[in-house]
């Protein structure tokens, strides 16, 4: 799902509704999405993001700052992070297109990959 990219640059696949549930942290200032990543961060990092969302093959940039960390799997969770969606034009974009996919999920009951 997510590789570092040239200078620095992750990429985070994010193939369909189920997998882009488990990844938005609705609970989050502006929300997050997690990235699946075996590369380590640190609270409050800033990161670059290129994220490819269902059904589309755009990559929409994300800059971010990294607000929760998995370390390693566990209970069926992968390691990695998340990182807060950015309040500039390109977050807001990806902010209303995740909440559009989800619409009527976002508050739901399954499982999510931090909760």
């Amino acid at each position: 799902m997510a590789m570092p990219g040239r200078g620095g640059i992750l990429t985070c696949h994010i193939e369909n509704i189920d997998t882009l549930y488990a990844s938005y942290l609705s609970f989050v200032n502006n929300g997050a999405l997690f990235v699946p990543s075996n590369q380590a961060q640190q609270l409050g990092n800033e990161v670059f993001i290129a994220v490819t969302l269902p059904n589309s093959s755009e990559r929409l940039p994300m800059n971010g700052k990294v607000v929760w960390i998995s370390s390693k799997t566990q209970g069926g969770r992968p390691a990695g992070f998340a990182v807060q969606i950015g309040t500039d034009v390109a977050g807001q974009r990806i902010k209303n297109e995740v909440e559009r996919l989800l619409a009527g999920k976002v508050e739901g009951v399954q499982s999510t990959y931090t909760m």
